[in-house]
């Protein structure tokens, strides 16, 4: 098994990361009703509650299969749910994996994000056995951008991307973070 065979659970000075579990169905379910999460990601639209029972029934077995870890992310002190955020992907093998996350409303705008990314980053370069994460986020997106950078991803220069993402042509910008490159 190339992950320990229980999720850990992470922290930072504000963020608690933690295994998703069934608890979290519903504040999955509200958080995803967000028109920029719909936009932004991958989430289905519209965004049902079974959406989220599967998403959440998902979690355990892509953790098992090493495939991806999905973290809630919460405040540390209150243990509010924050947003999502995830190692997906993984190739043991390569040592790559993508990053994705998403925050809810009312976690925006704390600087949560940021040390959730950069946490969960700092795992899967240490710990977690990869040696490169690699991260999308669409130009226009300019919060996602920022939180890239303030996680300390470093963007590649001229390697944007034309993508279709809901019906719609986007540019994303493609950032990555090698072992190494954050401090843990």
């Amino acid at each position: 098994m190339p992950w320990p065979s229980v999720q850990p659970v992470l922290s930072g000075a504000r963020v608690l990361l933690r295994a998703v579990t069934d608890a979290d169905t519903d504040v999955i379910y509200v958080a995803c009703q967000d028109r920029d999460i719909q936009h932004f990601t991958q989430v289905p639209v519209p965004y049902t509650r079974t959406d989220a029972e599967i998403f959440v029934d998902r979690c355990p077995d892509r953790w098992r299969d090493g495939l991806t870890a999905n973290f809630a992310v919460c405040d540390r002190d209150s243990g509010q749910f924050l947003g999502i955020v995830g190692i997906i992907g993984a190739d043991h093998s390569e040592r790559v994996a993508g990053l994705g996350y998403w925050t809810a409303p009312w976690g925006r705008g704390l600087g949560t994000t940021s040390e959730a990314v950069h946490v969960v980053s700092a795992w899967a370069l240490q710990d977690g056995g990869m040696e490169t994460l690699v991260a999308e986020a669409e130009t226009a997106n300019t919060a996602s951008m920022r939180i890239l950078a303030g996680a300390g991803f470093v963007r590649q220069e001229g390697a944007d991307e034309i993508s279709e993402l809901k019906g719609s042509s986007r540019t994303f910008a493609v950032w990555w973070a090698r072992a190494g490159s954050t401090d843990g």
